[in-house]
């Protein structure tokens, strides 16, 4: 029998094509008799639905695979509840809840923020109050010093003008004196938490204030616009002059007396002693009706038996022309005087009573020191 020939087994068909790289150097292939790996089935295995997972060449660590061969994340799954009608009331009723309980705690917390922030407020304004106190009895304490400074000078001027001489010095004087307290002194002062009867008497104080200066202002400008006049009233008292004159003329009814201004004031008297042969003018030329007439001063014997429209001219007193006339300068002066006199000193009359502000400065000094304490 012949022998048969054995068929030659190609192994590299048998065993595969495959090979396994290296990362450098030649392919060297696999190793034979291994058995090929196994694939596990479901559930282990990939399924139908999912992508094939890439295939990671385990002997290349520095094998690399492309973005859209990357394993897929998974997302979370949501998960929904179900609420009945109840719970879901009952959460709407608990969220009102707590919204009421936020509002009343914002409120409780706005009240106690404000009676706290108002106690502060309050606090400060008392300190505010003391502080402006202590200033305003300091600023009354310098007015009064002018008010007193002020009443010296007018006691001085008025002795003067009774002495019948013209106050020149406490003219000047009264120039340089201002009371310095005035409405505005009281802004900014917390008056508001003063009693209110210093309140009053500060309104009072600083009306007054503001009427003494005034009064100052006006008398010095009074002294010092009619000094002529008020010299020659002055002079009156020492020296005095016949300024009026009266005639004699025939009225409705009988003889009546006229007044008539001289033209030229004449002494009542001179010093004996420097001029012994004074005596009064004896006629005075007198203008009326664009004409002028020579008119004799009566002497003696019947005034009423003069010539016809030639009257005798009779001089009149003076102290009784003062009594009667007074110059309007002096009523003026006097006038005023007396008025700033009152403010000063204040009005003692009964059922007038009026305090001035020399008194008034020295009893508010004393409260407002008093302000804030025990």
């Amino acid at each position: 029998m012949a022998e048969e020939k054995k068929p030659k087994i190609d192994l590299k068909s048998r065993l595969g094509k495959k090979t396994v790289s290296a990362p450098s150097g030649p392919t060297i292939p696999p190793p034979v008799g291994l058995p090929r790996p196994a694939v596990p089935a479901p559930p282990f295995g990939s399924s139908p639905s999912q992508p094939a997972r890439p295939a990671v060449d385990a002997s290349n660590p520095y094998a690399a695979i492309s973005a859209d061969q990357a394993p897929a994340r998974s997302e979370p799954q949501a998960i929904k509840i179900e609420m009945t009608e109840e719970v879901v009331a009952a959460q709407k009723k608990g969220r009102a809840k707590v919204v009421v309980l936020a509002a009343i705690t914002a409120v409780i917390g706005g009240l106690i923020g404000y009676a706290f922030g108002g106690s502060l407020e309050r606090g400060k304004s008392a300190e505010a109050a003391v502080t402006g106190a202590e200033e305003l009895a300091k600023e009354v304490q310098d007015a009064s010093s002018k008010i007193d400074e002020l009443a010296e000078v007018l006691k001085s001027a008025q002795g003067k003008l009774k002495d019948s001489k013209y106050p020149d010095e406490e003219v000047q004087k009264l120039g340089a004196i201002d009371i310095p307290f005035k409405g505005a002194n009281l802004t900014g002062k917390g008056i508001g938490r003063f009693k209110a009867d210093i309140v009053t008497m500060l309104i009072s104080f600083a009306s007054g204030a503001h009427e003494a200066n005034e009064g100052k202002d006006k008398i010095r400008s009074l002294l010092t616009g009619a000094k002529p006049a008020i010299e020659d009233v002055l002079a009156q008292q020492t020296t005095p002059k016949v300024r009026w004159a009266t005639y004699i003329e025939n009225g409705p009814g009988g003889p009546w007396m006229s007044m008539q201004a001289l033209p030229e004031p004449f002494l009542v008297a001179k010093d004996k002693e420097k001029d012994k042969n004074y005596k009064w003018p004896d006629d005075f030329k007198l203008a009326q009706g664009g004409k002028t007439f020579t008119l004799k001063r009566y002497s003696s014997g019947d005034p009423t038996k003069a010539k016809a429209g030639e009257p005798y001219i009779i001089p009149v007193n003076p102290q009784t022309q003062n009594a009667v006339c007074p110059s309007d300068v002096a009523t003026r002066l006097q006038r005023e005087l007396r008025g700033l006199e009152e403010v000063l000193r204040g009005d003692k009359t009964p059922g007038a009573e009026r305090d001035g502000l020399i008194d008034m400065g020295a009893t508010l000094a004393d409260k407002l020191k008093g302000v804030g304490r025990p």
